[in-house]
Protein backbone atom coordinates (compact mmCIF):
# COMPACT_ATOMS: atom_id res chain seq x y z
CA UNK A 1 0.00 0.00 0.00
CA UNK A 2 2.84 2.31 1.01
CA UNK A 3 4.24 1.57 -2.43
CA UNK A 4 0.94 2.75 -4.21
CA UNK A 5 0.67 5.95 -2.40
CA UNK A 6 4.15 6.67 -3.37
CA UNK A 7 3.44 5.99 -7.36
CA UNK A 8 -0.19 8.16 -6.78
CA UNK A 9 2.10 11.26 -4.87
CA UNK A 10 5.10 11.03 -7.56
CA UNK A 11 2.15 11.26 -10.21
CA UNK A 12 0.22 13.94 -9.04
CA UNK A 13 3.57 15.31 -8.91
CA UNK A 14 4.34 14.69 -12.25
CA UNK A 15 0.81 16.03 -13.34
CA UNK A 16 1.19 19.21 -11.54
CA UNK A 17 4.60 19.64 -13.30
CA UNK A 18 3.45 19.06 -16.67
CA UNK A 19 -0.07 21.98 -15.97
CA UNK A 20 2.57 24.22 -14.66
CA UNK A 21 4.97 23.61 -18.09
CA UNK A 22 1.36 23.74 -20.17
CA UNK A 23 -0.08 26.99 -18.14
CA UNK A 24 3.54 28.42 -18.55
CA UNK A 25 3.91 27.89 -22.37
CA UNK A 26 0.56 28.74 -23.21
CA UNK A 27 1.38 32.18 -21.38
CA UNK A 28 4.43 32.36 -23.20
CA UNK A 29 2.76 32.28 -26.58
CA UNK A 30 -0.16 34.29 -25.64
CA UNK A 31 2.35 36.97 -24.62
CA UNK A 32 4.06 36.41 -27.79
CA UNK A 33 1.14 36.69 -30.23
CA UNK A 34 0.12 39.92 -28.12
CA UNK A 35 3.71 41.24 -28.55
CA UNK A 36 3.23 40.09 -32.30
CA UNK A 37 -0.53 41.93 -33.06
CA UNK A 38 1.09 45.32 -31.58
CA UNK A 39 4.14 45.66 -32.92
CA UNK A 40 1.16 45.21 -36.34
CA UNK A 41 -0.92 47.77 -35.28
CA UNK A 42 2.11 50.36 -34.58
CA UNK A 43 4.25 49.34 -38.00
CA UNK A 44 0.32 49.81 -39.62
CA UNK A 45 -0.06 53.01 -37.69
CA UNK A 46 3.47 54.55 -38.69
CA UNK A 47 3.36 53.77 -42.23
CA UNK A 48 -0.36 55.37 -42.75
CA UNK A 49 1.84 58.18 -41.08
CA UNK A 50 4.83 58.05 -43.62
CA UNK A 51 2.31 57.51 -46.67
CA UNK A 52 -0.27 60.42 -44.80
CA UNK A 53 3.56 62.38 -44.60
CA UNK A 54 4.74 61.63 -48.24
CA UNK A 55 1.45 62.41 -50.03
CA UNK A 56 2.35 65.71 -51.70
CA UNK A 57 0.21 68.53 -51.00
CA UNK A 58 -2.17 69.20 -53.33
CA UNK A 59 -2.78 73.00 -53.55
CA UNK A 60 -6.93 74.29 -53.02
CA UNK A 61 -8.57 76.38 -55.91
CA UNK A 62 -9.59 79.89 -55.53
CA UNK A 63 -12.88 78.70 -54.95
CA UNK A 64 -12.45 76.02 -52.62
CA UNK A 65 -10.27 78.85 -49.98
CA UNK A 66 -13.01 81.31 -50.44
CA UNK A 67 -15.66 78.70 -49.35
CA UNK A 68 -13.12 77.50 -46.25
CA UNK A 69 -11.32 80.71 -45.21
CA UNK A 70 -13.11 83.72 -43.27
CA UNK A 71 -13.13 87.03 -45.33
CA UNK A 72 -10.05 88.14 -42.99
CA UNK A 73 -8.14 84.27 -43.74
CA UNK A 74 -8.19 85.02 -47.71
CA UNK A 75 -7.17 88.65 -47.07
CA UNK A 76 -4.34 87.93 -45.33
CA UNK A 77 -3.35 84.19 -46.86
CA UNK A 78 -4.33 85.07 -50.13
CA UNK A 79 -3.45 88.38 -50.72
CA UNK A 80 -0.71 89.15 -48.00
CA UNK A 81 -2.51 91.38 -46.42
CA UNK A 82 -2.37 92.34 -42.29
CA UNK A 83 -5.04 92.42 -40.17
CA UNK A 84 -5.61 94.85 -37.22
CA UNK A 85 -2.70 95.21 -34.35
CA UNK A 86 -4.30 94.15 -30.87
CA UNK A 87 -7.54 93.26 -32.32
CA UNK A 88 -6.71 89.89 -33.48
CA UNK A 89 -7.12 86.19 -31.97
CA UNK A 90 -4.08 85.25 -30.93
CA UNK A 91 -1.91 88.94 -30.33
CA UNK A 92 -2.53 88.15 -25.83
CA UNK A 93 -2.78 84.11 -26.52
CA UNK A 94 -1.44 82.55 -23.33
CA UNK A 95 -2.37 78.66 -23.44
CA UNK A 96 0.30 76.19 -24.48
CA UNK A 97 0.11 74.71 -27.74
CA UNK A 98 0.89 74.65 -31.24
CA UNK A 99 -0.10 77.54 -34.07
CA UNK A 100 -0.63 75.61 -37.87
CA UNK A 101 -1.02 77.29 -40.96
CA UNK A 102 -4.85 78.07 -41.69
CA UNK A 103 -5.03 76.64 -44.81
CA UNK A 104 -3.27 73.51 -44.86
CA UNK A 105 -2.47 72.87 -41.40
CA UNK A 106 1.38 72.20 -41.28
CA UNK A 107 2.62 73.07 -37.78
CA UNK A 108 4.29 76.41 -37.92
CA UNK A 109 5.27 77.81 -34.23
CA UNK A 110 4.62 76.30 -31.20
CA UNK A 111 3.99 78.63 -27.67
CA UNK A 112 7.27 77.73 -26.39
CA UNK A 113 8.59 80.31 -28.42
CA UNK A 114 6.15 83.00 -28.57
CA UNK A 115 6.97 86.48 -26.52
CA UNK A 116 5.21 89.11 -25.76
CA UNK A 117 6.71 92.17 -28.14
CA UNK A 118 4.45 94.82 -27.22
CA UNK A 119 3.18 95.18 -31.10
CA UNK A 120 -0.41 93.48 -31.25
CA UNK A 121 0.12 90.53 -33.19
CA UNK A 122 1.28 87.55 -32.36
CA UNK A 123 5.40 87.34 -32.48
CA UNK A 124 7.61 84.15 -32.07
CA UNK A 125 11.64 83.53 -31.76
CA UNK A 126 11.48 80.64 -33.87
CA UNK A 127 9.69 78.44 -36.17
CA UNK A 128 8.56 75.27 -35.33
CA UNK A 129 11.67 74.02 -37.75
CA UNK A 130 13.52 75.39 -40.30
CA UNK A 131 11.24 73.85 -43.68
CA UNK A 132 8.07 74.95 -41.70
CA UNK A 133 8.25 78.28 -43.00
CA UNK A 134 10.01 80.31 -46.45
CA UNK A 135 10.98 83.55 -46.75
CA UNK A 136 10.62 86.46 -49.61
CA UNK A 137 12.06 90.07 -50.11
CA UNK A 138 8.67 92.50 -49.48
CA UNK A 139 9.22 96.10 -50.92
CA UNK A 140 5.18 97.16 -50.25
CA UNK A 141 6.00 99.92 -47.77
CA UNK A 142 8.90 101.37 -49.90
CA UNK A 143 11.49 99.40 -47.72
CA UNK A 144 13.13 96.20 -47.84
CA UNK A 145 10.98 93.54 -45.43
CA UNK A 146 11.32 90.11 -44.89
CA UNK A 147 8.02 88.15 -45.36
CA UNK A 148 6.96 84.98 -43.82
CA UNK A 149 5.34 82.48 -45.90
CA UNK A 150 3.99 78.63 -44.90
CA UNK A 151 6.63 76.80 -46.94
CA UNK A 152 4.13 74.03 -47.84
CA UNK A 153 1.31 75.76 -49.41
CA UNK A 154 2.67 79.45 -49.76
CA UNK A 155 0.30 81.20 -47.84
CA UNK A 156 1.06 84.90 -46.23
CA UNK A 157 1.56 84.66 -42.86
CA UNK A 158 3.50 87.86 -41.83
CA UNK A 159 7.10 89.37 -41.64
CA UNK A 160 10.19 88.65 -39.56
CA UNK A 161 12.64 91.29 -37.82
CA UNK A 162 15.78 91.32 -36.74
CA UNK A 163 14.70 92.70 -33.14
CA UNK A 164 13.53 89.51 -31.26
CA UNK A 165 14.83 88.26 -27.96
CA UNK A 166 17.23 85.48 -27.58
CA UNK A 167 18.59 82.88 -28.57
CA UNK A 168 17.94 83.86 -32.15
CA UNK A 169 17.24 87.61 -32.14
CA UNK A 170 14.22 87.11 -34.69
CA UNK A 171 10.91 88.60 -34.35
CA UNK A 172 8.47 86.73 -36.33
CA UNK A 173 5.75 89.26 -36.60
CA UNK A 174 2.49 86.88 -37.73
CA UNK A 175 -1.11 87.77 -38.36
CA UNK A 176 -3.55 85.36 -36.13
CA UNK A 177 -5.50 85.14 -39.35
CA UNK A 178 -2.84 82.89 -41.01
CA UNK A 179 -2.86 80.72 -38.29
CA UNK A 180 -4.83 78.15 -36.12
CA UNK A 181 -4.15 77.65 -32.31
CA UNK A 182 -4.01 73.87 -31.13
CA UNK A 183 -4.19 73.75 -27.89
CA UNK A 184 -1.56 70.96 -26.17
CA UNK A 185 -4.09 69.12 -24.72
CA UNK A 186 -6.73 68.78 -27.46
CA UNK A 187 -3.25 68.20 -29.61
CA UNK A 188 -2.53 65.24 -28.01
CA UNK A 189 -6.94 63.64 -27.89
CA UNK A 190 -6.09 64.47 -31.81
CA UNK A 191 -3.03 62.46 -31.81
CA UNK A 192 -4.94 59.64 -29.59
CA UNK A 193 -7.52 59.38 -31.92
CA UNK A 194 -5.85 59.07 -34.89
CA UNK A 195 -4.20 56.41 -33.52
CA UNK A 196 -7.34 54.65 -32.51
CA UNK A 197 -8.09 54.55 -36.59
Amino acid sequence: MKKTRILTIDRRRDLLSLFVIMAATTLSLLAITISQADEKAATKATDEKTAAAEEPYQPKSEIELRRELSKIQFYVTQEEGTEKAFRNLYWNNKKDGEYHCVVCGQPLFTSRTKFKSGTGWPSFYAPVNKQSVGFREDWKLFYSRTEVHCQRCTSHLGHVFNDGPKPTGKRYCMNSAAMKFIEKSAAKKETAESEKE
